[in-house]
């Protein structure tokens, strides 16, 4: 539910803040003064409509259940952090719960609540209490629920931030802190920040078992949309978007590369027979064996994967120039699978000359392991050190990220982004690229976000999201040359909401013929008969590799007031081939790298259609059924040839995309079921 526009009376209530405590009242003037003379932090103009919101709804309107969506880089900690002041000061709340989806989005809460020597807690960086409740702030220590963290914490602590699975009944640790929470405390206040994740059963479950003992819950989120599609449960107060930043100059402006690109030779391998050739455009057979082609590969397959990586790290000299070394660009790069990511990874030490100490692979298998990098003498893991990347005197300027820094991860260096993977998430889509919103507090001028992305991956929807739409073609003879930074966009406002209609979530395109089995079943019933959709399924075991491609031109778009399109020349991009044979994994190593893909397959697909993670195994054994129906002629893994393992492996994209998401809510029984 929305309730965004809050009216006449909204608007004459802050004239004078009329019907409020007067403790609310000391507050709201103490926080409208100017913090600058004082050397605090001043709330943005939006931050501070967003607390009086909260304050409104809460004092006046009565409502208890509030969301905010705010744009990534928009500040939600500090609105946070502003609303606990308020209601220890106004309500004599004295216990907050600050739910957390991540390890990554607990990290930066740590930063901001928990007074580490040498720096503030938001409170102090902003000021939030007058004088005479400064001591108020001395009641806002703070305690991280944690493996091995004692429970006493919750008690004796103002602010309690956790994981929502360090309170789910079906682990030990979990069951006893909810016990706490619902039964050796007083009331308090829930912070549901990224409330997006809470389609997963047990998370939905935790939020209600709670609601008898919280006074006031507010839920924070960039993409209020959530993973399942469903509505958030909470009253949403303010929407403060994309394009209203930009207009503020709070977030930096997005523009998007795109190669225009078209394949001039194909390689032609056959696992089984292992014969091998090559056809260029010139070739008869060459159009035929094109559209065997399929639009991942673009991304994938080593020569078009070289050339997005040479357009995206000139894109980062760009940006590196721009900093003028008053601080670090940070170079992103997001792919679908580990293994995908180990290789752009080696193809930057290799034919990029980047060394291993200037780039960082952060994956479920990595995040916790040590990276060789000490800060202030302690040595930290790849997670840790992701946290920490653009400080001036840091070694990494590039990481790779594998369904891994998500919501939470803020770094505001982070300056090219390459899009290495399609996104049939729209949440998770403009949760990447939010990762390279927030402005960089250096200067006021006007800082851009480059994206590199390729056409193949079908992201219109995601461009559209953020703001880059129209078309206008520029003639020009600059090949990517340093663009101007775009200036600050016009607002576009909805002027007959009634007539909004819901843009599907976008899904993976495909060549199988569907078309005899969907005549009979109904969308809606795919989810109950993914089965029979899964078995009619079927995969080539020879393969098409893009071996040279011509880029005949760049397409660049930007998020600016015009909304406009410019069509630039090519680059000729020399890519090496790979002369070098990759070697030969033993039978066990080989078993072992398939059963590690298919489990990181399941993973992904669980946490990209909001699914908890508790049914992993279901999935796994639903995914390997189908391998061994389709692949392996219904022969177990240790039966089969090496050829046959390899043949999945390279079919692993294929693979994934025919599990979209009806066909995984079938196998599941249904979203509202998934953790159970």
């Amino acid at each position: 539910m929305k309730l965004t526009n809050l009216g006449e009376e909204f608007e004459l209530w802050k004239q004078d803040f009329h019907g409020v405590k007067d403790n609310t009242r000391r507050f709201l003037e103490h926080l409208c003064e100017d913090k600058k003379k004082i050397e605090k932090f001043n709330l943005w103009k939006h931050q501070l409509d967003a607390v009086l919101r909260v304050i409104y709804s809460y004092e006046i309107l009565g409502k208890n259940n509030l969301l905010l969506n705010i744009v990534t880089g928009g500040g939600k900690t500090a609105i946070i952090g502003a609303c606990i002041s308020w209601l220890k000061m106004s309500h004599n709340l004295d216990k907050f719960l600050v739910l957390v989806p991540n390890l990554i989005v607990k990290d930066r809460l740590q930063r901001d609540f928990l007074v580490i020597k040498g720096e503030e807690s938001v409170f102090k960086q902003f000021d939030f209490f007058p004088t005479e409740f400064k001591h108020l702030e001395n009641e806002l220590n703070t305690h991280m629920m944690g493996q091995g963290t004692s429970p006493q914490g919750i008690l004796d602590s103002g602010i309690i931030i956790g994981n929502i699975h360090q309170l789910y009944e079906s682990n030990i640790a979990g069951k006893r802190n909810l016990d706490w929470f619902l039964n050796k405390v007083g009331d308090f206040a829930i912070f549901n920040d990224e409330a997006h994740n809470t389609p997963a059963f047990e998370y939905t479950k935790v939020l209600k078992l709670l609601t008898n003992k919280t006074s006031f819950r507010m839920d924070t989120t960039a993409t209020p949309e959530r993973a399942d599609g469903k509505p958030l449960d909470s009253e949403m107060i303010m929407e403060y978007g994309i394009a209203q930043a930009l207009d503020d100059g709070i977030i930096k402006s997005v523009v998007v590369y795109q190669p225009d690109a078209k394949i001039v030779e194909l390689t032609y391998t056959n696992k089984i027979t292992g014969e091998k050739k090559k056809v260029t455009e010139l070739d008869k057979e060459f159009r035929e064996a094109e559209s065997n082609v399929k639009p991942f590969q673009w991304i994938i397959d080593s020569e078009p994967m070289k050339k997005q990586i040479s357009i995206a790290l000139k894109r980062f000299e760009e940006q590196k120039r721009r900093a003028k070394e008053r601080y670090k660009p940070i170079f992103f790069i997001v792919t679908m699978g580990i293994e995908e990511g180990k290789r752009v990874r080696d193809v930057l030490n290799k034919e990029f000359n980047l060394g291993r100490d200037k780039v960082l692979l952060v994956t479920q298998d990595t995040a916790e392991d040590n990276v060789g990098w000490k800060l202030n003498g302690e040595p930290l893991t790849a997670r840790e050190a992701a946290t920490n990347l653009g400080k001036l005197g840091t070694d990494f300027e590039v990481v790779i990220s594998v369904m891994m820094l998500r919501e939470g991860w803020d770094v505001p260096p982070v300056s090219v982004i390459l899009l290495l993977r399609k996104f049939v998430s729209q949440v998770y889509g403009q949760q990447v690229i939010g990762r390279g919103l927030r402005k960089i507090r250096e200067g006021d001028e006007r800082q851009i976000l480059a994206v590199v992305d390729h056409p193949k991956l079908l992201h219109d929807w995601l461009w559209r999201k953020v703001g880059a739409s129209g078309v206008r073609k520029v003639d020009t003879e600059d090949v990517l040359g340093d663009e101007d930074i775009p200036t600050t966009p016009k607002i576009q406002k909805l002027v007959r909401p009634e007539n909004l209609i819901d843009i599907p979530a976008p899904e993976y395109e495909t060549k199988i013929d569907f078309d005899a089995i969907l005549k009979k079943v109904p969308k809606k019933e795919i989810s109950k008969n993914w089965k029979q959709i899964l078995d009619s399924v079927k995969y080539d075991k020879d393969k098409w590799t893009i071996s040279k491609t011509k880029i005949e031109q760049m397409i660049k778009l930007y998020v600016d007031k015009e909304r406009r399109m410019e069509i630039l020349s090519g680059e000729d991009i020399d890519v090496k081939e790979d002369e070098k044979k990759k070697k030969e994994l033993s039978r066990e190593e080989l078993e072992e790298l398939f059963k590690e893909q298919i489990v990181e397959m399941a993973s992904n697909l669980l946490l990209e259609y909001g699914f908890g993670g508790l049914k992993k195994g279901m999935l796994y054994n639903v995914i390997l059924d189908h391998i061994k129906l389709k692949l392996f002629n219904g022969k177990n893994l240790s039966e089969v040839r090496r050829e046959e393992i390899e043949i999945v492996l390279e079919n692993i994209e294929e693979i994934r995309k025919n599990f979209t998401e009806p066909i995984v809510k079938g196998i599941l029984g249904g979203n509202k079921n998934a953790d159970k």
